[in-house]
């Protein structure tokens, strides 16, 4: 399950600034966790890079998390992972409750409007101060679309789709 996204190196030591893409980061980046080079979608990566990467500590910091892992030492090569994404066992998660999902779960997932159809599925998500907005990913484009009471008027995440309400000009 994708759990996070490095944003850049931090210090000289090899730490990441780490973009949360969970409600439970105390839990996945904390000492002694197992996190996992992964993409978006939450395939890991393959090859040796698929090795787990041992966390020495995570902490929050502003609106991101400061995460050491055991494997990295040096800066520049905390560096070449600017951009990648971050995995974790959903075992290490706390159950999510019937009405919830988790933020990594909607990367991937069918995005279909009411009455519509299939129109694409979720390429990102952002963390927002208004609220999460997906990146949805189209024949036409990247729309940019706020996850709302509103808008969203279904997710299953056995079928991994989420349902719109149809909006004017949102899709097109």
């Amino acid at each position: 399950m994708v759990v996070g996204r490095v944003r850049r190196a931090h210090g000289v030591r090899g730490a990441w600034a780490v973009e949360s893409l969970t409600d439970a980061p105390d839990a996945v980046f904390a000492s002694g966790a197992l996190l996992y080079p992964g993409d978006r979608e939450g395939n890991l990566v393959a090859g040796g890079e698929a090795q787990p990467l041992h966390v020495e500590d995570g902490r929050p910091m502003n609106k991101e998390w400061l995460v050491r892992v055991r494997e990295l030492t040096d800066r520049d090569i905390a560096d070449g992972w600017r951009g990648r994404y971050l995995l974790a066992d959903p075992s290490v998660l706390p159950e999510a409750d019937d009405d919830e999902i988790y933020i990594g779960d909607l990367i991937g997932m069918r995005v279909e409007v009411e009455g519509q159809g299939l129109v694409g599925h979720v390429r990102d998500v952002y963390d927002a101060p208004q609220g999460y907005i997906l990146e949805v990913e189209t024949p036409t484009g990247r729309p940019l679309v706020p996850w709302t009471d509103e808008l969203v008027l279904s997710v299953d995440d056995t079928t991994r789709t989420i349902v719109f309400a149809p909006l004017d000009g949102l899709f097109d």
